[in-house]
């Protein structure tokens, strides 16, 4: 299997899962890396090299695969897994942003149907399920959320990927699976991405809450799930992996249960949060010298007062996928993170 976004927080835990679990020991991975120095001097790399024999590496990115998919290394690939994204919750400067998502995504579409390799292609919950009700849970043929998701630049990146990988795979006969996943949470965020706010919350930097709603899934079921679709004879065409769905306060004080450290009690409303976060941004983009608002950017709030659920069992019945519950993916996520993390002290607030 060829890995996109292996250095990532999502790729690190399919690497785990081929070198762990016995259902994939005769797989052998095959990673993507515009660096592989740096993969390799990775620790969490280098220990699963040490426990499981060596990694193979291909030196490349999403956009120069006419330079490298002819690589002796990817003989024998019978599925990718793309999860290489970039992700970035504004409407400022997003051209990078949609060249990886979309095109990038199109160009792996491309190098499967070079090896004749199956695609398993990692697009987002919020491409269908964001919504201003909270009992809404779309199923896997829902029409995409363009009324709502399609004016946040990051899910109107993989709407857009989602529909053009979609053509183009028809196009090439390439199998094409699609997975919606809400957020990954879990331990091994190395990179401290996909668990900032949880990391906010420990440092005390959540001055206040939305009102809105949260959906969030194991990343090691998550990343199981994927790679038994990609050995799966028929798959589906998307699957959508349903988690824990909450409201934001909620979730939280989920975290202050594992945590210990208290959850924010001051909710702000969300018609006053957005105004806030607009002024603020114009303030601070009017300032010389200044380039980050001091509060998040208005898409954030905006994606705050809106709801993540997710229908279907398609995952379950096909795939045996389960999300852990959430307060053990929690504690580990917490545990993870104050044993790594060098501004998070692994004592403070302790319970």
């Amino acid at each position: 299997m060829l890995l996109t976004g292996s250095t990532g927080f999502l790729g690190r835990h399919w690497l785990e899962a081929l070198r762990s679990s016995p259902e994939f020991a005769d797989i052998e991975p095959i990673c993507l890396a515009r660096s592989p120095d740096a993969l390799r001097a990775e620790a969490w790399f280098a220990a699963l090299q040490a426990q499981g024999g060596p990694i193979s590496i291909v030196r490349g990115g999403l956009h120069d695969a006419q330079r490298w998919q002819d690589d002796p290394a990817l003989a024998g690939v019978v599925a990718i897994l793309h999860g290489a994204a970039e992700v970035k919750h504004s409407r400022r400067d997003t051209a990078a942003m949609f060249r990886t998502n979309v095109d990038g995504t199109l160009a792996m579409v491309r190098v499967a149907a070079h090896l004749g390799a199956r695609l398993i292609f990692v697009s987002s919950s919020g491409t269908v399920g964001a919504s201003p009700r909270p009992e809404d849970a779309p199923t896997e043929d829902a029409p995409f959320a363009r009324d709502v998701a399609g004016a946040w630049p990051y899910y109107a990146s993989k709407i857009r990927a989602e529909e053009e990988a979609g053509r183009l795979a028809r196009r090439l006969d390439v199998r094409l699976c699609i997975f919606r996943p809400p957020v990954l949470l879990g331990p091994g965020d190395h990179r401290f991405r996909s668990t900032g706010n949880i990391i906010r919350h420990l440092r005390g930097k959540l001055p206040f809450l939305l009102m809105g709603g949260m959906h969030f899934v194991d990343i090691r079921d998550a990343a199981r799930a994927m790679l038994r679709a990609a050995v799966l004879p028929q798959p589906a065409p998307v699957y959508h992996l349903r988690g824990t769905a909450c409201t934001v306060p909620e979730f939280f004080r989920m975290v202050e249960s594992v945590s210990g450290v208290r959850a924010p009690t001051r909710i702000l409303p969300t018609g006053v949060a957005r105004r806030i976060g607009v002024l603020a941004d114009a303030i601070t983009h009017a300032l010389p010298g200044q380039r980050h608002s001091p509060l998040p950017d208005p898409v954030v709030f905006e994606m705050g007062a809106h709801y993540w659920g997710l229908g279907s069992t398609l995952a379950e019945r096909d795939l045996d996928y389960a999300s852990r519950p959430p307060l053990e993916t929690l504690r580990d996520t917490v545990e993870y993170l104050r044993t790594h993390h060098p501004q998070l002290d692994r004592r403070a607030g302790a319970a």
